[in-house]
């Protein structure tokens, strides 16, 4: 929807950019702490959360290193063929070989440069429904900065070994800075979902050509990265229109009958009647909605496929279970977010705002989408904080602190009330992550054996990267298992509990491989069963089980590094 209320001014992007500078800087301190901190006997491994699925995009990216554009699942051993979806870290890998930088490098440079892209995004999204410069900064903070209560529920109460920890520790999807902090995949996600709003919603008459084009090639961008969002692309606008329409058709009655005051209808795009435009509009967004569906279900089509045909790819859709918690977790995990998102929408239903129907209805497709029975519950809040934020930043802008009126002595109170309320509320909100911020630089400072692997274990891994081929499949234990493929891009039996074929199996099987009770006769079964080519004799290993391979006649060592052997498998 154009006009200049919704216009952004040079004098807002320097601001938006400032904060969001400082936010991804803030997220990338620990990162630059941690290489700072290496030294010859310990090395940074660049994971600081959700390690595991670090280790998997490294695992593409050195696929997309070697000039691959499909892609195989490097953490299980059965052979199978590549697969042409999800090329985003191929394309990183494919990066990596142009610029002949390290693949983390890359890694982090895109993370960087893509978090600062979506924090940009979000604030003109937020421009979008929120005309006063004051309460657009506001919502801007919430969502880049905050995050639930969860560190005032761990002090008030820690969870038990059993329990649910706070999700503004974990939840990756759920949290703006918890993406920023990890994961680039999901800041590109985020931005061409904000992007494909923006296309669709800008203009009362619909979409032009132009951007009707940029939205299916947008949406089809995103189907590559995360095609479960495409639910949220495509049916949230047509809700949304569906909404507006029934509002303005109602607006237009009390018009029509004098019951209403024409000045109540902010111009550029609120919820004020639009008759004239809505015929032709709704057409011309439908018909643009049907083009984007119509250009991803092929892709839909062949993911399904995938999934549906391939085993190893079956087996990892079935252990891929993204399930959410009880709904408390939730409304403890947003907290006082969603208590000034009531205000917000409280404050909107009472016709002193322009509409926003369209955050509103997004967090309520996402409340459902999180609860029906499918495999990929939790992955469905990707982003939601974003709507939430704007709500509440509205809530508390225009609900709790709005612009003093009164005498001048009753202004200048009510100013400097606010000025000490709004930064308090926001760093209490902020506090976990904070926690994680600190937790992190200090655990990297420190050398955390979490986030540091032994040079030791590095180099015996890197033995085998130089000295043997990428198509040969090793057996180790599952910390090792998620560092060859990350490290070297060759193929294990055993590591992502969710890419493993049969996962919790294979790990049973590992574990008694290197029990010494075990027959030999049972050791050769499962090498031949896996094609085994190597086994990994680390400090992982030998935490499994007293077996010595330097005993077992089926296996020669190939070489001996401290505190590392690595041995060949003898193969008849």
């Amino acid at each position: 929807m154009s006009g200049p209320d919704r216009n952004v001014t040079r004098k807002e992007w320097r601001w938006a950019a400032v904060v969001g500078g400082l936010v991804v800087a803030a997220s990338t301190l620990p990162y630059v702490v941690g290489y700072l901190a290496q030294t010859a006997e310990l090395r940074f491994s660049g994971a600081l959360l959700d390690r595991v699925d670090y280790y998997s995009y490294l695992a593409r990216m050195w696929q997309g290193y070697r000039g691959a554009w499909s892609f195989q699942i490097l953490f299980t051993p059965e052979a199978h063929e590549g697969v042409y979806f999800q090329p985003f870290h191929l394309a990183l890998g494919h990066l990596a070989r142009l610029t002949g930088m390290e693949m983390p490098l890359v890694y982090q440079i895109v993370r960087v440069a893509l978090a600062f892209l979506m924090l940009l995004t979000i604030y003109r999204f937020i421009a979008h429904f929120v005309v006063g410069v004051r309460t657009r900064r506001i919502a801007f903070l919430l969502i880049v900065t905050t995050s639930g209560l969860g560190w005032l529920t761990e002090v008030l109460a820690r969870t038990p070994p059993t329990g649910v920890s706070p999700m503004d520790f974990w939840l990756l999807d759920g949290f703006t800075y918890l993406v920023v902090l990890t994961v680039p995949h999901f800041c590109a996600a985020i931005t061409l979902l904000l992007g494909i709003f923006l296309l669709l919603l800008r203009r009362p008459e619909g979409p032009s050509l132009r951007e009707g084009v940029l939205a299916v090639l947008a949406s089809v961008l995103l189907g590559f990265i995360h095609p479960y969002m495409l639910l949220l692309a495509d049916l949230l606008p047509l809700l949304y229109w569906g909404v507006t329409a029934l509002m303005a058709r109602r607006k237009d009655r009390e018009l029509e009958s004098g019951l209403a005051d024409p000045l109540r209808y902010a111009p550029g795009g609120s919820d004020r009647p639009q008759h004239e435009h809505w015929g032709g509009a709704f057409r011309r967004r439908v018909l643009t909605v049907a083009a984007m569906v119509t250009a991803q279900l092929p892709l839909l089509a062949y993911e399904v496929w995938v999934m549906r045909t391939q085993p190893v790819f079956a087996a990892w859709s079935a252990q891929n279970l993204t399930l959410s918690p009880p709904p408390r977790i939730y409304l403890l995990g947003y907290g006082a977010l969603l208590i000034l998102a009531v205000v917000g929408v409280r404050t909107w239903a009472r016709g002193k705002r322009p509409g926003l129907a369209f955050p509103l209805l997004w967090i309520g497709l996402v409340a459902v989408a999180a609860y029906v029975p499918w495999t990929l519950q939790r992955r469905f809040l990707e982003g939601v904080q974003i709507p939430l934020g704007l709500l509440a930043g509205v809530g508390l802008a225009q609900g709790l602190l709005p612009q003093p009126g009164g005498s001048v002595l009753g202004r200048t109170f009510v100013s400097r009330l606010r000025l000490l309320a709004l930064p308090l509320l926001v760093a209490m909100m902020s506090m976990s992550n904070l926690y994680l911020t600190a937790g992190f630089t200090v655990a990297a400072a420190s050398r955390s054996q979490e986030i540091f692997w032994p040079a030791d274990l590095l180099a015996g891994v890197d033995w085998l990267g130089e000295n043997t081929s990428s198509e040969e499949t090793v057996l180790a234990d599952f910390e090792t298992g998620n560092l060859i493929p990350a490290r070297i891009g060759h193929r294990v039996v055993m590591g992502h509990e969710m890419e493993t074929g049969a996962y919790e199996s294979k790990k049973a099987e590992v574990a008694r491989f290197f029990d010494a009770a075990t027959s030999d006769k049972e050791r050769l079964e499962l090498l031949e069963r896996y094609g085994v080519s190597y086994v990994f004799y680390g400090p992982y290993e030998q935490a499994l089980g007293a077996f010595d391979p330097a005993k077992a006649s089926y296996l020669t060592l190939a070489a001996q590094l401290p505190n590392v052997s690595v041995y060949r498998v003898n193969r008849p």
